[in-house]
C-alpha cells in the first residue's frame, strides 16, 4: 500500500516535467518554422544581418514559450489542486491541450504555406464545406497530438530537458539585452485640455493614382472633376506637386510621416517603419493633441498595422488598435525587429483559426486592390466618413484611402466617357469614369459636411499617393479646403506630398517637428528652384543590396526631371505633360551635377553606390 501509494505520488512530478518541456519544444518549433518561412522570402526581416534574423528567431521563441508556460500553468491548475488519484490523470488531458494548440496550428500554417506556394490554393480560398474540412482535420489532428503527448509523459525517460533550458536561456539573455538597449516607447497620451481645445476636423480624401493632366482641375478637355474644380475657387491649390514615391504603400508611408523614402526605408511592401521611425508621424502628433485617429486603408498595402506606424490611429480598417498583448512586449523589447515579426505571426495565426471556423473571413489583398467587386466599395468608405463624423466626441483625423481609380481595372459608379467596347486594362476611358466618381465622393462628403454644419470646423485635403500608372514624374494633384474657405489661391512653384503634413501643421499653430522633411506653403511660395526627390520601387521579389527596393532615384527641378536608375545605371532626363509656368531654363541646374546629388544622396542615406560611379 505505502507504494503504491508513493508510486502515485512520484508519478505526477515526472508528468509534468516531461509535458513542460515539450510545451518549450512545441514553442520554438513553432516560432522557427514562421522564422523559416519569411527569412526565405521577401520580408521584414530581408535587410537583416544573419545574426540579427537568428536573434529575431531566439527572442520570438522565448516569448511564444514563456506565454504558452503561463498558459500550460492556467490549464495544469485543476490537475494541481485536485488529489484524487483517478481524476487527476483525467485532467492532466487538459494541460496536454497547450503544446497540442501550438502544434496544431504550427501544422495549420506549415500545410497552408505548401498549399498556396506549390498548388495555388489555401485556406484564404476555401469556402464551404471545404472550410469546414480544414476545422475538422485541426481538431482531429489536436486531438491526436493530445493522444500523444498523453503516452511520452507517462514514459520514465524524459525529453532533452538540458536543450530546452539551454534554448531558455539564450532567448533570455537576448530578451534582457534587447530591453535594456531598446526605447520602450508607450501608447500616446490625450490630453483632456486639448481634446476639449477648438481643433478642426481633418478629412485627408486620397484618390490612388491621379494624375493631373487627367482632371479639369487642372484644365482636362473632359470634365472629370466637376466639383473639385468649382470647390478650388475657395481652396488651396498646388499647380506643380509631385509624389514622393510610386507605390501606394510607400507614399502614403511618407505622406503620414513627412519624410522622404529614403528617410523611412520604405519603398513598398515588405518594408516597415523602424526604430524611432515608427513613433515619428503626423497621426501621432494630432493624437497628442486630442485628435481621434483614424484610417480607412486597405489590406497590407495602406495599413498601419502592417506597416508598424505605431501609437498614431486609433482605428485602422475598421480595426481598434488596443493591443494590450503586444503593447505589453513592446514595453519590455521596444520597436524591435523581434516584436514587428511576433506581431505579424501572431496575426497570420489568428486570421487562419478564425476564417476556417467561420468566425471572421481572411482577406486577400490582392483580390481587394485588383479586383473592383471585391472588398469595401469607395461608397461604403464616404458612409464610413459620415458616421465618424456624426458619432464624434472629439475633432477627428481621417486618412481616407479612395480605390476606384486604382488600375489596372477600375470600377467607376456610371460610364460617361468610357466606349462601349469591352473594358480591358488600364482602359483611359473607365480611368477618367472612375476619376469622376471620385469626384462624386468627395461632393458627397462636403455636401454631409454642409448638412450638419461642419464645414466651417473642417479641413478637406484632395490628393492622390501616385501618378496613374505608378508615374514619379508626372503631376499630381494638392488641393486644400480650411475652415470658413481661408487661404485661398495658387501656388506655382514645385511641391511635394510630404508638404501636406507640414501645411496642416502650420495651419494648426503647431511647430514642425524636426525629424519632418517637407515645407509649408500655407502662405508663401516654396523656392523657384526647389529641388524634389521621388524613388521608383522594384520588383519585391528581389530585394538585394545594394540598393535593395530601390529602382530609380529622380529629382525634379522646375519643369525637368532627372532620373537615374540605379539597378541598370540608366540616365533619363524628362519633362512632366503639361507642366504650368515653366521656369527660366537657366535656373535649370546641369545634369551632371544632378548626378551627383542623387549619389551623393544614396551614400548619405547608407547605400554602396560604387557600381554607379
Amino acid at each position: 500500500m505505502t507504494q503504491t501509494t508513493s508510486s502515485l505520488t512520484k508519478q505526477p512530478n515526472r508528468n509534468w516535467r516531461t509535458l513542460i518541456i515539450l510545451t518549450v519544444y512545441s514553442a520554438y518549433f513553432y516560432a522557427f518554422m514562421e522564422w523559416l518561412f519569411f527569412v526565405t522570402k521577401p520580408s521584414s526581416l530581408s535587410t537583416l544581418s544573419l545574426l540579427n534574423k537568428l536573434e529575431v528567431f531566439l527572442i520570438t521563441g522565448g516569448v511564444v514559450a514563456l506565454t504558452v508556460l503561463v498558459c500550460l500553468l492556467i490549464f495544469a491548475l485543476p490537475a494541481l489542486i485536485v488529489p484524487h488519484p483517478i481524476w487527476r490523470p483525467r485532467l492532466q488531458l487538459l494541460s496536454n491541450l497547450v503544446p497540442a494548440i501550438v502544434l496544431g496550428i504550427t501544422a495549420l500554417i506549415i500545410f497552408d504555406n505548401f498549399t498556396y506556394t506549390v498548388l495555388k490554393f489555401g485556406i484564404i480560398s476555401t469556402k464551404g464545406i471545404w472550410r469546414a474540412a480544414y476545422a475538422v482535420g485541426f481538431i482531429i489532428f489536436i486531438g491526436w497530438i493530445i493522444l500523444l503527448i498523453q503516452r511520452r509523459v507517462r514514459k520514465r525517460r524524459t525529453p532533452a530537458s538540458y536543450f530546452a533550458l539551454g534554448l531558455l536561456t539564450l532567448s533570455g539573455v537576448l530578451i534582457l539585452s534587447v530591453a535594456l538597449t531598446q526605447s520602450a516607447k508607450l501608447t500616446v497620451k490625450r490630453d483632456p485640455l486639448k481634446a476639449s481645445a477648438t481643433r478642426p476636423n481633418i478629412l485627408y480624401l486620397m484618390g490612388d493614382g491621379l494624375n493631373a493632366q487627367y482632371l479639369s482641375l487642372y484644365g482636362y478637355h473632359h470634365d472629370t472633376t466637376p466639383f473639385i474644380k468649382e470647390l478650388a475657387q475657395t481652396s488651396l491649390l498646388a499647380e506643380n506637386a509631385f509624389t514622393n514615391a510610386s507605390g501606394t504603400t510607400a507614399s502614403t508611408t511618407s505622406i503620414l510621416t513627412g519624410r522622404e523614402p529614403a528617410e523611412t526605408k520604405v519603398y513598398r511592401y515588405p518594408d516597415v517603419l523602424s526604430g524611432d521611425a515608427s513613433f515619428q508621424h503626423f497621426p501621432g502628433i494630432l493624437k497628442r493633441e486630442g485628435y481621434e485617429t483614424v484610417e480607412i486603408g486597405t489590406a497590407y498595402y495602406m495599413d498601419a498595422q502592417e506597416l508598424n506606424l505605431l501609437d498614431g490611429f486609433d482605428i485602422v480598417n475598421s480595426q481598434p488598435q488596443n493591443q494590450i498583448v503586444l503593447n505589453s512586449i513592446r514595453s519590455v523589447l521596444g520597436n524591435s525587429p523581434s516584436v514587428f515579426f511576433i506581431s505579424t505571426i501572431i496575426g497570420r495565426a489568428r486570421e487562419r483559426v478564425l476564417h476556417i471556423f467561420f468566425i471572421q473571413d481572411m482577406v486577400n489583398p490582392l483580390e481587394e486592390v485588383y479586383n473592383p467587386k471585391i472588398g469595401k466599395t469607395d461608397q461604403q468608405r464616404v458612409q464610413e466618413i459620415f458616421d465618424l463624423l456624426d458619432h464624434a466626441h472629439s475633432p477627428v483625423f481621417v486618412f481616407a484611402y479612395f480605390i476606384d481609380t486604382h488600375g489596372p481595372n477600375f470600377a467607376p459608379d456610371k460610364q460617361v466617357f468610357a466606349s462601349d467596347e469591352p473594358n480591358k486594362a488600364w482602359d483611359q476611358g473607365q480611368y477618367e469614369d472612375s476619376v469622376l466618381s471620385f469626384d462624386g465622393s468627395v461632393q458627397q462628403i462636403y455636401d454631409h459636411l454642409v448638412e450638419k454644419g461642419q464645414l466651417d470646423n473642417t479641413i478637406i485635403v484632395v490628393s492622390t499617393d501616385h501618378g496613374y500608372q505608378y508615374t514619379t514624374f508626372n503631376r499630381v494633384p494638392i488641393l486644400m479646403h480650411f475652415p470658413k474657405d481661408a487661404h485661398t489661391g495658387v501656388r506655382k512653384n514645385n511641391t511635394q506630398l510630404i508638404d501636406i503634413p507640414v501645411t496642416l501643421l502650420d495651419y494648426l499653430g503647431i511647430p514642425k517637428p524636426e525629424w519632418m522633411s517637407g515645407m509649408s506653403f500655407l502662405n508663401n511660395e516654396t523656392s523657384v528652384d526647389r529641388q524634389i526627390v521621388s524613388i521608383t520601387a522594384g520588383s519585391p521579389t528581389t530585394i538585394q543590396p545594394p540598393f535593395y527596393q530601390i529602382k530609380t532615384v529622380q529629382v525634379q527641378v522646375c519643369q525637368r526631371s532627372y532620373s537615374l536608375n540605379v539597378q541598370e545605371n540608366k540616365w533619363i532626363v524628362s519633362m512632366p505633360t503639361g507642366y504650368i509656368s515653366p521656369c527660366d531654363i537657366k535656373l535649370l541646374p546641369p545634369e551632371d551635377q544632378i548626378r551627383k546629388k542623387i549619389l551623393d544622396y544614396l551614400k548619405n542615406h547608407d547605400y554602396d553606390v560604387s557600381s554607379l560611379q
